[in-house]
């Protein structure tokens, strides 16, 4: 029997006012078939809506933690990263499920490539109402994110190859931090979860800077969903737009501006952020004609706020082409794709 007074990974959970959504989660975290890890739970809610869930699970190796107050998201995944101490560590929000060979397979992948820190899978998104669906120009249900390769491709980046395709979107169509798993001393050494005075981006901001350590090897297989619903974060934080667009370059080019090529990769860094900026903005007009918000929001002040930086001027006329004209920019898209793949 397998000894888990000492457990090799570390789930690191926060958690606020989804009883419903967590209990799911945890149930999958339960059904891995590699059984050394632990399950760490920093609940935001100070009425400590999620402990009920956690001790409902009657397993020593989920652990409960109760914040006296909501300390942000961030900051509770820093919290539960220090109740940890496996030796790796997945960082998962309580609505994205993982699937029950996750840690298997990289477990796997890590034994056959021991001299990188960081072991990624692909994901799905899973659309839980038709509605949201339509907005993602999805199905209902599971959606695969996978790269369009043989399943179970194995590709490994150095620091430097990785972050550029990372910022291209070449390695996969969308990225999902909890079907990775990291090195302890990697996170730690690079200060924990990014906390750059919001939460979008995240996630990405948190797989950058770690591969720019040791690069990453990655498995072309799902390995968790994404939970796509009404509650997902950045619906109604829209005055955190541009202060993630600014802050998510300034945290990032401090932490890896030392990686090889970085003068190359900063400006693919910079495109990334704008084409999210782009592709947020032009999401939350149509969410908004679909679940009107109860109190007016001005989408357009925050637009022309945003635009006046400098890195996103050049993007100004795809935005426009994208919320007026939205057919016209996605079939230019198309045919740039097209062009490129014939020249190749």
């Amino acid at each position: 029997m397998m000894d888990h007074s000492s457990p090799y990974v570390s789930f690191c959970f926060t958690t606020y006012k989804r009883k419903d959504y967590l209990k799911s989660t945890l149930e999958s975290v339960r059904a891995q078939t590699f059984s050394n890890f632990e399950a760490i739970i920093s609940d935001n809610d100070p009425e400590q809506s999620g402990r009920s869930v956690v001790e409902g699970m009657n397993d020593s190796r989920f652990k409960y933690f109760a914040n006296e107050e909501n300390l942000g998201m961030k900051k509770s995944f820093n919290r539960s990263l220090e109740k940890s101490c496996g030796q790796y560590i997945v960082m998962i929000a309580d609505d994205d499920p993982v699937y029950p060979d996750m840690l298997e397979t990289l477990m796997r992948l890590k034994d056959q490539h021991p001299e990188f820190g960081m072991f990624l899978g692909a994901c799905n998104w899973f659309c839980t109402h038709p509605e949201i669906a339509k907005l993602y120009k999805l199905k209902v249900g599971t959606n695969s994110m996978m790269a369009d390769k043989e399943i179970d491709t194995v590709e490994t980046y150095s620091a430097s190859d990785f972050l550029i395709n990372f910022f291209n979107f070449n390695i996969f169509p969308t990225y999902l931090w909890s079907t990775g798993m990291i090195k302890r001393d990697i996170l730690m050494e690079k200060g924990g979860v990014p906390d750059y005075n919001t939460a979008f981006l995240g996630d990405y901001a948190y797989l950058s800077v770690l591969a720019s350590h040791s690069g990453c090897a990655v498995i072309n297989r799902a390995l968790g969903h994404q939970t796509i619903h009404t509650q997902n974060f950045g619906r109604a934080q829209n005055e955190q737009i541009k202060t993630a667009a600014v802050n998510f370059i300034q945290y990032v080019s401090a932490k890896i501006n030392g990686v090889k090529d970085w003068p190359k990769i900063e400006k693919h860094m910079r495109k990334f952020v704008a084409l999210w900026v782009v592709s947020h903005l032009n999401f939350l007009h149509r969410y908004y004609k679909l679940y009107p918000p109860e109190e007016p929001v001005n989408l357009n002040a925050i637009e022309k706020d945003i635009f006046k930086q400098d890195f996103m001027q050049p993007f100004q006329l795809k935005f426009l082409l994208k919320k007026h004209t939205p057919l016209l920019h996605d079939f230019m898209v198309l045919q740039n794709k097209k062009f490129k793949k014939a020249l190749n």
